[in-house]
């Protein structure tokens, strides 16, 4: 079986993988950058909003409001905002990529490598509404869009990772 996922035309993988990541591997340290950003971003705010009034801090208020308006954001939009700054990355490597699955492995070909994965090396198979995550680790991984297949071929490729990858498929409804 050959897919063939476009990063140019799915703009929100990246946000998705950056979830399925979350919630498969790092669900703590997730939850504590959220934690120390909006605890930063109301001291930054509230510094800010203090400062503002006194008529010499000026420029250290805006600086305090910048910076927790900043971290307020990364607090609320923190998958839009990972996904917005890793799919910029990936669409200007990467364009497409073909995923072959094979007999002893999954072969990946795109414009920086070719390389043949066994089965037994993926730590995790995940699967969400537009996803499929296929990760190596805590950090690397692939990722396959729905969008790409067809509804026999999410079915098929479906079946193909339940069988074949020593990990479980794993399905998370986001």
């Amino acid at each position: 079986m050959t897919i063939t996922t476009d990063y140019r035309k799915n703009k929100a993988l990246m946000q998705d993988f950056h979830r399925v990541v979350a919630y498969a591997v790092r669900r703590k340290r997730v939850l504590a950058q959220r934690i120390f950003y909006g605890v930063f971003g109301v001291l930054g705010t509230a510094a800010g909003l203090l400062l503002l009034p006194v008529g010499g801090y000026v420029p250290a208020a805006l600086v305090g409001l910048l910076a927790g308006v900043f971290f307020l954001v990364r607090c609320v939009f923190y998958y839009q905002y990972l996904g917005f700054f890793s799919a910029r990355l990936m669409v200007r490597q990467v364009d497409s990529v073909r995923y072959t699955f094979g007999d002893d492995g999954v072969t990946i070909d795109d414009a920086l490598e070719h390389c043949v994965h066994p089965y037994h090396v993926f730590q995790g198979v995940y699967e969400s509404r537009r996803t499929f995550v296929l990760l190596l680790t805590g950090r690397i991984g692939y990722i396959i869009a729905k969008d790409d297949l067809s509804a026999d071929e999410t079915a098929a490729l479906r079946a193909l990772l339940e069988e074949r990858f020593e990990a479980p498929l794993v399905v998370y409804d986001f």
